[in-house]
């Protein structure tokens, strides 16, 4: 098992990889007003600094994601994982079906109460400002709100069709068809685990709490459970909810 997971592809360093490149991109970008013979006052100042700033904002998401993906190789060695769970292909694809329809209820619910928020916000600050113009605003906002909603949820389930129906757990990590999710780093942390019977399907679900600019948020992360896999996966119930 451990070759095979050595030659699964770790997503994070595409990610690091991609950042490096813009990171240098824009560290070349500093150095084209001198080069170019742009004076400060012409744009050469306002060139220089908001590559600068984006210079920094791809260190700090390196600073990220670097560790990040020296978590997951750390997964990948043989012993860096407790469990190791090689799904069958009906029941991932019935796992799939049902991780997108949850996905696409969650993403639904938000986009509702967001929705509705603005609506209210944009009436209320029109009938304030009596300008139209508010109420145009939040309009746009729901508007801009409709694709990240619907196609976010489509999106992770063609990921999971398109890698190996797997599921790797480490005491910090966790693996699910390609995608890879981690905690005790940046803030983050696991607040509890349960496994839950939904028709025919044996779920485990792992919720995990982040921190974002607007504060503290939670993930949901669904995993299927073999059937011959479910006193492993109490037992990792029980290490989880240790914490």
């Amino acid at each position: 098992m451990a070759e095979q997971f050595n030659r699964l592809k770790n997503h994070e360093w595409e990610v690091v990889r991609m950042w490096v490149i813009l990171a240098f991109l824009f560290l070349v970008a500093c150095f084209v007003p001198g080069l170019a013979g742009i004076d400060g006052m012409d744009g050469g100042f306002a060139i220089i600094t908001l590559c600068g700033f984006m210079v920094v904002v791809c260190i700090v998401v390196l600073a990220f994601y670097i560790p990040r993906a020296r978590r997951q190789d750390r997964m990948m060695k043989s012993g860096g994982y407790l469990a190791w769970w090689d799904i069958s292909k009906p029941l991932w694809n019935e796992f799939v079906a049902y991780d997108f329809a949850a996905d696409r209820m969650i993403s639904k619910g938000t986009f509702t109460l967001i929705s509705i928020v603005s609506l209210v916000v944009g009436i209320a600050l029109s009938v304030w400002a009596q300008d139209i113009l508010m109420l145009y605003i939040c309009l746009g906002i729901i508007v801009m709100l409709i694709f990240p909603a619907f196609a976010f949820p489509w999106f992770r389930k063609r990921k999971k069709l398109r890698n190996p129906p797997l599921v790797v757990f480490s005491a910090e990590s966790v693996y699910v068809g390609g995608s890879f999710f981690t905690w005790n780093m940046a803030g983050a942390r696991l607040d509890s685990t349960e496994i839950e019977q939904i028709g025919s399907l044996t779920i485990m679900k792992m919720v995990m709490t982040y921190p974002t600019r607007t504060g503290m948020e939670s993930w949901e992360i669904r995993l299927p459970v073999p059937p011959e896999k479910l006193d492993e996966a109490q037992k990792l119930l029980g290490k989880y909810n240790g914490l």
